[in-house]
């Protein structure tokens, strides 16, 4: 009864109309949409008043957890099914593949298996038993047009007209976090209340203009390599209360700017053209394309594993951030 479904509103739909499978996994790097995405289904598959007596969640290698296939085999009170949610997939150890190998050959009726994480290998046992028997979802990071698209879609649900240069501006200042982003529509659509319409001046405003003037000298401060100048915005940034996981997704925005941009340069791609790609005005993308043709491919595909290293240390909490980000502005500017 394998099936592989794109998107996760039609899960949801899937389970209201009983059609429930044994297993399902969501994966991906977009947090937002995976997580979203996740609540529906949870919602669809118990109630609310069921979810304290049927609902076990699962963080694989923490001490005190239950075990997986314990909860699994556990009958659900008072409800039609147990569900047991598995959040990092990624951490599951090689003992806790098998037994849910072993568990997928003869699920229990009454139970639901719902895994989720950033990552999923797709060429383990484990990864194909699930496809097999269940349901597999992937949330990749959005490209920028379908990031636009769906900026336009939040602020029109709420009435309110996202113009395309306030959405430019706003991912130029937050970065790639959808999440980030998302918050920021809602935010600036109470801004403008009546007026019923996001101007470039209103996100301005609501940012504040010695944070957008210091976010764009970091940005082009890494990306032409000016160390000095770099570390005292970053230092400005977090001084005046910026989160830096916010400061990260701005740094990672522009290496894949600098990414594209080099990839069109190589096809030939004039500045002009370029332009209308990158959705940028001609003056950035001018020095996105002199900054880039300075950088090899082996040092670009080297800072995206540098900002994934600063990532994980910042969310695990391995050490401070400010340590983390004035450690990654540094290899920034030196790649």
């Amino acid at each position: 009864m394998g099936r592989w479904v794109t998107r996760g509103h039609s899960v949801a739909e899937q389970v209201r109309r009983g059609e429930v499978a044994p297993v399902y996994c969501l994966y991906g790097e977009e947090e937002y949409r995976r997580d979203q995405a996740l609540n529906q289904l949870l919602d669809a598959l118990l109630t609310e008043g069921a979810r304290d007596l049927n609902l076990d969640q699962i963080r694989p290698g923490e001490p005190g957890m239950p075990s997986i296939l314990g909860s699994a085999r556990t009958l659900p009170f008072l409800a039609s099914r147990r569900v047991v949610l598995i959040r990092g997939v990624e951490d599951l150890s090689k003992e806790q593949q098998e037994d849910l190998l072993a568990y997928l050959n003869d699920p229990s009726p009454t139970s639901c298996l719902v895994l989720t994480g950033k990552r999923l290998d797709l060429r383990t046992r484990l990864a194909a038993a699930i496809q097999k028997k269940g349901i597999l979802l992937r949330f990749d990071r959005l490209e920028a047009d379908s990031v636009k698209e769906s900026l336009m879609a939040t602020a029109k649900e709420q009435g309110i007209r996202l113009q395309p240069e306030a959405i430019s501006l706003l991912m130029a200042l937050v970065g790639d976090d959808f999440r980030q982003l998302i918050y920021n529509v809602e935010k600036a659509a109470l801004f403008v209340g009546e007026r019923k319409e996001i101007s470039a001046k209103d996100i301005e405003a609501l940012v504040g203009e010695t944070r957008v003037r210091s976010i764009f000298q970091l940005t082009d401060a890494v990306s032409g390599r000016d160390l000095d100048l770099a570390l005292r915005c970053l230092t400005s940034l977090l001084g005046s209360g910026e989160e830096p996981l916010a400061v990260l997704g701005m740094l990672a925005r522009q290496i894949r700017l600098l990414i594209q941009a080099k990839a069109l340069q190589e096809q030939a791609t004039p500045v002009s053209r370029m332009t209308h790609v990158l959705g940028l005005p001609p003056r950035v993308v001018a020095a996105l394309a002199e900054h880039s043709a300075s950088r090899s491919w082996q040092q670009l595909t080297g800072a995206i594993q540098s900002l994934s290293r600063a990532d994980l240390a910042i969310k695990t909490g391995k050490a401070e951030s400010p340590v983390v980000l004035s450690g990654l502005v540094w290899g920034l500017c030196r790649v």
